[in-house]
């Protein structure tokens, strides 16, 4: 019996020294930016800070998994296009981002005798983006859900699919530094709250108020307090949804390191 309990623990120190060999924790820093209905390209005015924690589990050499935790914010001016100022829309957005991620690496990477201490590498995957548009009204930032400035509620809760490339680099056993750029097909076009048409500005106002009129029409600061964007008319293009991209370095710790041969990781 005494036989048995020791074969078991045996085998279970086995199993979770082999399972943490395969695990490293990371944190990254970096920037975004974002394209939609506010910006048809990327501004690099624009550009903002990015952060998050994640965690990975080696499957080999070749494929991993990971769990990532984003923060970063996307914003946008149609001060930047000539074209569109007079729409006069101003946006900043939070986003939240939680995903699962897929990735692929070029070489045989890892900690092996035999492996390499560098490698480039593809990623996708899936996730949730929570979001929260602001605009500006008399210098101060206002959430815009809640006026609902086209005429109609939509969800601050997206699903995202990231997909990148990167480059890992071992300096040693325990740490590793990664670098890497990826952008985020959303599926939501409400990231800068802009999508369809202008609502009715008498309805606006009556039932919103005037910052809610002003923030569904901010033209209105431009025109010496007038509405002048009728109902109907074009506000954004919903047939594209919005985009933001991501590029950051990380450092990444491994939290068990010990290797008793080349084929294990």
């Amino acid at each position: 019996m005494k036989f048995k309990s020791l074969f078991s623990a045996l085998f279970f120190f086995i199993s979770i020294s082999t399972f943490a060999q395969k695990v490293e924790f990371g944190i990254y820093t970096g920037i975004a930016n974002y394209t939609g209905d506010v910006a048809q390209h990327m501004i690099l005015s624009e550009t903002k800070l990015a952060g998050g924690i994640f965690a990975r589990l080696n499957l080999n050499n070749t494929w991993a998994l990971t769990a990532i935790g984003s923060q970063l914010r996307v914003s946008g001016s149609d001060a930047n296009f000539s074209y569109n100022k007079a729409r006069n829309i101003t946006f900043r957005t939070d986003i939240t981002e939680l995903a699962g991620l897929v990735e692929f690496n070029y070489f045989k990477y890892g900690a092996g005798v035999n492996n390499k201490r560098f490698s480039p590498y593809v990623y996708w995957g899936l996730g949730a983006a929570f979001f929260n548009p602001q605009g500006i009204y008399q210098n101060a930032w206002i959430d815009l859900q809640q006026y609902q400035t086209e005429g109609n509620a939509y969800s601050g809760l997206a699903l995202v699919m990231p997909m990148g490339i990167g480059i890992k680099w071992m300096p040693n056993k325990k740490m590793s530094l990664e670098g890497s750029l990826g952008f985020r097909k959303t599926y939501t076009d409400y990231l800068d709250d802009v999508s369809n048409t202008y609502v009715d500005p008498s309805k606006q106002l009556n039932e919103k108020g005037i910052v809610g009129a002003a923030l569904a029409d901010p033209s209105y600061n431009l025109n010496e307090g007038a509405f002048i964007n009728k109902a109907g008319y074009q506000r954004g293009n919903p047939d594209f949804n919005d985009f933001y991209f991501v590029a950051n370095i990380s450092v990444t710790y491994r939290i068990f390191t010990r290797i008793k041969c080349a084929r294990f990781y």
